[in-house]
């Protein structure tokens, strides 16, 4: 057994005959993958050719227009979207579309998670907001959760993955793996947030007739823990939203996210494959005619996500670490040539790392790794062993121009020069960029060339990727939410040195919304207290809509304080001491 795992010897008594016959073995190698390149993503483009498919008789979906697919269903006297797109332009699109095919007014709109990508377009299909909205009873907490409290760093990584700057920089995205491209600009608000609130919501299952069709909606988690799948019993159409697309399932995606349970998706995927579908139409990618063919890609489609998971639970049980597990657990050859588990979105290097973070959490058994060196103390060393920033940047530059060239340790060796800021960053640069390229041109996988090739052009100054500045449309867009996600959103942004020994609250009224909620600065933190009690705080009533404007800069505090929009009463010093305590947080502007 290696000595970094020693902390194995720990468990129970009764796993040890098992676990003792797993550590004398080596780790056994993967089946030999299968290679693809950057042409077999050129080639997966044809999965996106812009069309609108009846699938079954008043069934349609709409493929090639945005990210995610929309599927119109036609009844009596009206029609069911299900998703709507990520944006209101894309879903304009779509709309046209259907309008030519029928021109029956929409009865209900059902989202099957709450993803970006198959949300923000409702508004386009129901103009007045007057159709029920369906969707799963945690969704709205989803949505309200990443607009609130992640957007920032959700946004840039989002930019990073799906490569919505790459034409700023002079290059094209080939497509984005389940879609063609994601149709969002950044910075440019005016045509995104379609967003209508869910109105009908369910936990397990729901039956219902809409438009004279029978529907069941079913939970079904996987991709996310609220999806939900559309099931027309009497015609047996599948709607798996994204538990099943045509490429290896985004088990982890590069953008973040809570661990996705891949137990629960594969079951998931099983019990939807039970049903016995002769029509099956995923959220994204096309559909697939008969019972025999959506068999032969939902049964393995399902082993595959249990393959991964169970070795590498095996392989973590015999103390390997993510890294080790990454590079040994590969797919068997029949499920790693399956046209549907092809690397186009996730990869099973990614997957394995999230299912053994999801389990154990970031530490790898590895006691060295409990306090490790800070990073830029590490690299300074290491460029000393090395020989200095001059000798590391040389081989770096010798591992590019090789027959054989080696992009991936050559970035690192870059990496090693920038972390160290030894004065060569502008040089080490340039070298991770031109390796970063290489490695693009040759990954079939698109969110890693679209990482890449962001990463590039920011390293060599074409573009800035950065959370998009807070808009007049997304202060409308986050005025759907309660306002108390916008105080949570708050305390994450405390300035824990500005905070330094004080004790403060301030009681936050909003008519509007009909709340009154405390926010409280004490021990460098800030305490939402939903039901906050009067008393001496600074107390601030405004309304949410206005709030929202104030703290994205849309306004002026000092006109809102001075025309009666924002009024301060309670604590020492009224306004002043209300601008003291908003100087605690850093207020995007």
């Amino acid at each position: 057994m290696r000595g970094q795992h020693g902390f194995i010897k720990a468990l129970t008594v009764a796993s040890v005959g098992l676990l003792l016959i797993a550590c004398e073995r080596s780790p056994t190698p993967g089946p030999t993958p299968v290679t693809l390149s950057s042409a077999a993503l050129s080639a997966h483009s044809a999965e996106f050719e812009r069309q609108v498919i009846e699938v079954a008789p008043g069934v349609h979906v709409a493929v090639g227009f945005a990210l995610a697919n929309v599927i119109m269903i036609e009844g009596d006297g009206g029609v069911i979207i299900v998703d709507t797109t990520e944006s209101k332009q894309a879903a304009r699109e779509v709309k046209r579309a259907f309008d030519a095919i029928t021109q029956l007014p929409v009865k209900a709109i059902i989202y099957t998670h709450n993803h970006t990508d198959h949300i923000m377009g409702a508004e386009v299909f129901a103009p007045d907001g007057n159709v029920p909205v369906y969707a799963h009873d945690s969704t709205w907490e989803h949505i309200q959760r990443i607009m609130t409290v992640l957007r920032p760093v959700i946004e840039t990584r989002s930019y990073h993955m799906f490569g919505n700057y790459l034409a700023r920089g002079g290059e094209a995205i080939v497509n984005d793996g389940i879609g063609p491209a994601l149709s969002h600009t950044p910075g440019d608000d005016g045509d995104v947030f379609g967003l209508l609130p869910p109105t009908r919501t369910f936990s397990d299952t729901l039956d219902v007739t809409i438009a004279g069709r029978r529907l069941r909606l079913i939970h079904s988690p996987g991709e996310t823990d609220d999806q939900i799948a559309v099931w027309l019993p009497e015609e047996r159409i599948l709607l798996p939203g994204d538990n099943v697309y045509k490429a290896f399932p985004n088990l982890y995606t590069v953008r973040g996210t809570r661990y996705r349970d891949v137990t629960k998706w594969a079951r998931t995927v099983r019990q939807l494959d039970e049903l016995g579908a002769r029509y099956l139409i995923p959220s994204h990618t096309r559909p697939v005619t008969g019972a025999e063919n959506i068999a032969a890609i939902l049964g393995p489609y399902a082993d595959a996500i249990q393959y991964v998971h169970d070795q590498t639970v095996r392989g973590m049980n015999m103390g390997l670490s993510p890294e080790e597990l990454s590079q040994t657990v590969k797919l068997p050859p029949a499920l790693a040539e399956h046209p549907w588990l092809q690397p186009f979105y996730g990869t099973v290097a990614w997957s394995v790392r999230s299912v053994y973070s999801g389990y154990l959490g970031w530490f790898d058994g590895n006691s060295t790794h409990l306090y490790p060196t800070p990073e830029r103390q590490k690299a300074a060393r290491t460029l000393a062993i090395m020989g200095g920033a001059e000798r590391v940047l040389q081989e770096a530059e010798g591992v590019l121009s090789e027959a054989d060239p080696d992009p991936q340790w050559a970035a690192e060796l870059a990496d090693i020069v920038i972390t160290a800021r030894d004065g060569e960053t502008e040089q080490a640069g340039k070298i991770k960029a031109r390796a970063l390229r290489q490695l693009a041109a040759a990954t079939p996988n698109p969110n890693a060339r679209n990482w890449y090739l962001s990463d590039a052009l920011e390293l060599e100054g074409k573009i800035d990727i950065a959370p998009a500045p807070v808009s007049a449309e997304r202060v409308d867009f986050a005025s759907q939410f309660p306002v108390d996600g916008v105080l949570q959103s708050m305390a994450v942004n405390l300035d824990p040195k500005k905070a330094q020994g004080v004790d403060q609250r301030a009681v936050f009224v909003f008519p509007d919304q009909g709340k009154r909620i405390g926010l409280h600065v004490r021990n460098q933190v800030a305490v939402v207290e939903p039901q906050a009690a009067t008393g001496e705080a600074l107390e601030i009533t405004v309304n949410a809509r206005d709030w929202l404007a104030l703290v994205s800069g849309q306004r002026s505090f000092a006109l809102a304080m001075a025309d009666g929009t924002l009024q301060v009463s309670g604590g020492l010093g009224g306004k002043a001491e209300l601008l003291q305590f908003l100087n605690l947080f850093r207020v995007e502007q």
